[in-house]
């Protein structure tokens, strides 16, 4: 019986790659917000590697909508 791989919303913590899937983020935004120190949702393993802590970096957004991806310039205008 091969087993089911959780579902992103079910996982305390998520990959960087999972994150940007699940929270629908701009990767370059993402990966330079990374870049800061003393961020209260990332958690490191094996030095450089990084983990991001589901439900803080939701926390994290809340304050911090700008991060998210936006709606592309013509589905704005669109009325």
């Amino acid at each position: 019986v091969a087993e089911m791989k959780p579902q992103l919303k079910d996982k305390d913590v998520l990959t960087v790659q999972e994150a940007v899937e699940y929270f629908e983020l701009s990767r370059r935004k993402f990966y330079a917000l990374l870049k800061e120190e003393g961020l209260p949702f990332v958690a490191f393993y094996y030095n450089k590697r990084r983990l991001i802590l589901r439900t803080e970096f939701a926390k994290y957004l809340e304050e911090h909508p700008e991060i998210r991806r936006r709606e592309p310039k013509w589905q704005e205008s669109r009325g």
